[in-house]
C-alpha cells in the first residue's frame, strides 16, 4: 500500500468533520530519537526492517513466546474471538497468536502510531479509548477520521503491505493493548489475510456500488465478508423477520417477492436486505435461491462502520424498489433487476 493517499487504514467511510483538537498535533512530530525513547519505555520488541516487496507467507515461521498468566489468555482469547480479523483462525493460529502477543501500556495523550513511518507492530485495544489523525494530501492540519474503543484492533495494513503508517494514532485516555511485532503477524496473519483478500478483490471490484470506493476500501470490507451458499427454491431472507445481514450474489441467481409478488431479480454483483439495516426495520421481502447460490453478508455493525460513505446511494435507490412494488404484481421474466446501476435492492 505505497500510496501517499493514506487510505490504507480502515477509517470507515462517512465524512468526518475537522475537529478543534486538531491544533493540539498540527505541529511537526516529534524527531525520531525521541520517538523511540518513548516507544523504548513502553515495547521490549526488537525493532525490525521493512522489506521492499509484499511477499506471501508460505513456511511456518517460528514465533516469540511471551510468559503471561492464564487469566491474561483467557482475556486475549475472549477479545480475539469478537474481531473479524482474528475470528476465522484455526486453533494452532489462536494459540500461537496468545502466546506472542505482549502487553503494553501507553498513557492519555500518548501517540502509539505516527503516519509516515514504518509499520512494526498490529496493536489490540482492550482497555481506553484513542483517535487516528490524518494529514491529508494537500493539507495542512490533520484531522481525526476515526474513534478507537475496546476491542479495535488496528495497524495490519501497513505490515501486510510493507508501507509507511497512513495516520496517526493518539491515545485519548490510558490505554492497555496486546501487540504483535512484525515478522509474528506475517508468520501468523499475513497468508490467511491476503488469501481471503485475494479471493473477494475481484469480485468487489466488478460490483458496481462499490466502484466508488478505492482498492483499500474495498479490502476493508473482503475482510469481513461471509460466505453462504443456498438451493434452489431456500429462503435466504424473510418477509416480516429482523434485518442484521447485508447480502450480496457472488454467483447463481435470486427473486424477491412480496405478497405473493415477484418484485426483483438478482445475480451475481447485485445487493439486497440494505433497506432493513438502514431503516431498522423488519425484512420487507422474501428472497429466494433461484438456482444454487453462493451470497457473502456484511452483518449490521460491520455494514455501518464499512458502507457509511454509500448511505446516500442506498437510500436513493429505495425509489426503485418503491416503484417495483406500486407496480404490482409482475411476472418473473419483467421483474427489475436487482442491479440497474449495480444497486437495485429488494426492500429487504
Amino acid at each position: 500500500m505505497a500510496s501517499s493517499s493514506g487510505r490504507d487504514i480502515m477509517v470507515g467511510m462517512a465524512d468526518i468533520k475537522l475537529k478543534q483538537k486538531a491544533k493540539s498535533i498540527s505541529g511537526p512530530p516529534p524527531n525520531v530519537a525521541l520517538r523511540q525513547r518513548q516507544r523504548s519505555k513502553t515495547l521490549s520488541f526488537r525493532r525490525t526492517g521493512v522489506s521492499s516487496s509484499v511477499k506471501t507467507v508460505t513456511e511456518k515461521a517460528e514465533t516469540k513466546v511471551v510468559d503471561k498468566s492464564e487469566d491474561a489468555k483467557k482475556r486475549i482469547r475472549n477479545f480475539f474471538s469478537k474481531n473479524y480479523l482474528l475470528q476465522h483462525l484455526d486453533q494452532e493460529q489462536s494459540q500461537r497468536i496468545v502466546e506472542a502477543v505482549e502487553e503494553v501500556h501507553f498513557n492519555e495523550g500518548d501517540v502509539i502510531i505516527h503516519q509516515g513511518e514504518p509499520g512494526e507492530f498490529f496493536y489490540l485495544l482492550e482497555q481506553g479509548a484513542a483517535e487516528v489523525w490524518m494529514t491529508k494530501p494537500g493539507g495542512k492540519k490533520p484531522e481525526v477520521v476515526k474513534q478507537y474503543s475496546s476491542g479495535d484492533t488496528f495497524g495490519e495494513l501497513a505490515l501486510l503491505y510493507n508501507a509507511p503508517r497512513a495516520a496517526t494514532v493518539k491515545a485519548t485516555t490510558d490505554c492497555v493493548l496486546w501487540a504483535m511485532d512484525r515478522s509474528t503477524f506475517r508468520a501468523i496473519l499475513m497468508t490467511t489475510t491476503h488469501e481471503k483478500r485475494n479471493l473477494y478483490e475481484k469480485f468487489l471490484s466488478d460490483v458496481p456500488l462499490l466502484k466508488t470506493l478505492d482498492k483499500y476500501e474495498r479490502s476493508s470490507i473482503a475482510d469481513v465478508l461471509e460466505p453462504e451458499y443456498f438451493s434452489p427454491q431456500q429462503t435466504i431472507i424473510a418477509e416480516g423477520a429482523k434485518g442484521d445481514k447485508f447480502y450480496m450474489i457472488e454467483e447463481g441467481e435470486a427473486e424477491a417477492r412480496s405478497q405473493g409478488k415477484v418484485m426483483m431479480r438478482y445475480k451475481r454483483g447485485d445487493y439486497f436486505g440494505e433497506l432493513a439495516l438502514l431503516n431498522d426495520a423488519p425484512r420487507a421481502a422474501t428472497v429466494t435461491a433461484l438456482t444454487k447460490c453462493k451470497v457473502v453478508s456484511i452483518n449490521r455493525d460491520q455494514f455501518k462502520r464499512l458502507l457509511g460513505k454509500l448511505e446516500d446511494i442506498l437510500h436513493r435507490k429505495k425509489e426503485v424498489y418503491d416503484k417495483a412494488n406500486a407496480a404490482g404484481a409482475v411476472s418473473p421474466s419483467d421483474a427489475p433487476r436487482g442491479g440497474i446501476g449495480g444497486a437495485g435492492p429488494s426492500g429487504a
